[in-house]
């Protein structure tokens, strides 16, 4: 869009240029659309209303607005029945989309995103008032970069598409949270000239106005409907049953992402509760682990057909290239190996396949829930005395940087005359973690849900999947079921070392015994023994990465070596310079 109000001649081809780019997300046609100083396109990935009715940009039958939407609305059926009596005649294409699109012309954009239970980022431009609105769901499920000069926005789902906008100079901000966390949380962007829409943002631009993004979703306001409601298995089931229910539908197969643990085995056993069936898959390291025993035996138990696929071959040849080629910023999260495996070995199979992110999250799954209270007491006491970050940054502060990979002096020192202070401080201040409730384990939850689940993990499944067409679904990452779980009392999450006490007791019907008193294992990868292996050699030829200041980089190993390894990999790929 050109903010001067001057088209470009050159903008159809521009963004035809970003489509192809992006053409691995939407293999299934593209359209563009030009009105005057703006233009938008989109690439197809078909679920929903595989016809050409459904390609975009779609444009509402009153001729106000057009839109272009990547991921799913899944409770559109129910939008549907609202907006048919105000509609003259019936929906034309059988997609989400055009009920989303409908609801924004009879509602409002934000009255709309407000009834919309799903996952996207879109793009709706008013011809009438010449407005483009950018907008992003609530838990950063799908992504929105975006280029801002004050002459020209320029939006994508990937920032491989904005590549010919900016000069591809690093953000010194980005590479020390990069540096901390493993991955580059919004509003940030690896770039400096670009930024990330924040999950729940939206932003609305005009001719002659600089564009900003604003808040159309309070998390926090959910917190506030905290209320004496039944915290039985019964009321559990019946939330995750609309969750997976509605993400079951699907106008092409769907497959399951089974990992062994507690939270895909559960998606599996309501997956069959509602008479589905789909086929599994469960991603290995060359050797029979607990977490494929455990799923073999879930698929066993539910009569489920199941294919275990090695991920080994990942680092075959250009197999660990995929990582800095499709993640288009540093990521060091290893498990992104598996995640591209399955991807790959799927596609052209299956278009969609549902997965148990989130129910760590939700229900408290992770070991460091344990005695949370306590520790996060110890941590506070370390801080305060210079032993791990967060001195004087409030709980959440030390909750967030007492866990980093390298401490904020060692991420100075690295960046030595660009670096501009510790990142993570703003970061925390910032709207969503502020607001986070008060108690350890509430406030835990809070922060992993709106900082690595919706920036890191969100971040990598969405690139994996989109790299080969296909679409991820998570159940417990309806925001609906995440409001429900936020009215529980803390005793029916965690209790000492025990976790997930309500999820496992609502499914102990349905699963085998042994599944669900197995401890979390994690979806990650053997990195100490890859870098003693076959990326031995790779690491000794791009380390000491230039970049960084080489006497920092000497001496690491473990996951700070392969932090260092996923940020000298990417550099070299993008050409990237301060």
């Amino acid at each position: 869009m050109r903010l001067d109000g001057r088209p470009d001649p050159r903008a159809v081809s521009c963004v035809e240029e970003m489509l192809l780019l992006q053409r691995h997300r939407g293999p299934d046609g593209s359209g563009v659309l030009a009105d005057g100083e703006t233009v938008i396109g989109h690439s197809r990935l078909a679920i929903l209303g595989l016809g050409d009715a459904g390609r975009q940009p779609m444009t509402s039958r009153d001729g106000r607005w057009s839109m272009v939407f990547n991921g799913e609305m899944f409770n559109y059926l129910e939008l549907k029945g609202q907006l048919q009596t105000a509609l003259s005649g019936p929906f034309r294409s059988g997609t989400d989309t055009e009920v989303l699109l409908e609801a924004i012309a009879a509602w409002g954009v934000e009255a709309a995103l407000e009834c919309a239970a799903g996952m996207f980022a879109l793009a709706a431009w008013d011809h009438r008032d010449r407005e483009l609105t950018l907008a992003r769901d609530r838990l950063g499920e799908k992504p929105l970069v975006y280029f801002s000069d004050g002459r020209s926005l320029a939006f994508a789902s990937e920032m491989k598409a904005l590549r010919g906008f900016h000069a591809g100079r690093l953000d010194p901000a980005a590479v020390d949270a990069y540096l901390a966390l493993g991955y580059i949380p919004a509003p940030l962007s690896i770039f400096r000239e670009c930024r990330k829409l924040e999950p729940g943002y939206l932003i609305r631009a005009k001719k002659g106005s600089e564009p900003r993004p604003v808040r159309w979703w309070y998390a926090e306001r959910m917190a506030e409907l905290r209320e004496c409601v039944p915290d039985s298995r019964a009321a559990l089931s019946e939330n995750l049953r609309e969750a997976v229910g509605q993400r079951l539908r699907a106008d092409v197969p769907v497959a399951l992402s089974l990992s062994g643990g507690v939270d895909s085995s559960v998606i599996a056993a309501e997956c069959l509760r509602q008479g589905a069936s789909p086929e599994a898959f469960t991603v290995s390291f060359g050797e029979r682990s607990g977490d494929v025993e455990s799923a073999c035996c879930v698929a066993r138990h539910l009569g489920l057909r199941h294919r275990v696929l090695e991920a080994e071959s990942a680092l075959d040849g250009q197999g660990i290239e995929q990582i800095w080629r499709h993640y288009d910023e540093p990521f060091a999260d290893s498990s992104a190996v598996p995640s591209l495996a399955l991807a790959k070995a799927i596609a052209g199979r299956y278009k969609v396949i549902l997965n148990g992110d989130g129910g760590d999250e939700v229900f408290g799954g992770y070991r460091h829930y344990q005695h949370i209270q306590l520790k996060q007491t110890l941590k506070a006491a370390a801080a305060a005395v210079g032993l791990c970050d967060g001195r004087n940054a409030g709980s959440v502060g030390v909750y967030v940087q007492s866990k980093v990979t390298f401490r904020a002096r060692e991420r100075g020192r690295f960046s030595h005359r660009h670096a501009t202070g510790n990142s993570l401080a703003e970061l925390t201040a910032a709207a969503a973690l502020s607001a986070a409730p008060t108690g350890a384990l509430e406030q835990a939850l809070w922060v992993d849900r709106y900082l690595p689940l919706a920036n890191g993990l969100n971040y990598k499944t969405d690139i994996a999947y989109g790299a080969y067409g296909i679409e991820g679904r998570a159940p417990f990452l309806d925001h609906r079921l995440g409001r429900w779980a936020q009215t529980l009392a803390a005793r029916h999450l965690v209790r000492g070392r025990e976790k997930k006490i309500l999820l496992r007791a609502a499914y102990a019907d349905d699963l085998p015994a042994g599944v669900l008193s197995r401890p979390k294992q994690g979806f990650g990868a053997p990195i100490e023994q890859w870098l003693c292996g076959p990326l031995r050699e790779l690491a000794g030829d791009v380390l000491p990465c230039p970049l960084l200041d080489p006497q920092q980089q000497r001496g690491r190993s473990g996951q700070q070596l392969w932090t260092l390894l996923m940020f000298a990999l990417w550099a070299r790929e993008w050409k990237a310079s301060w």
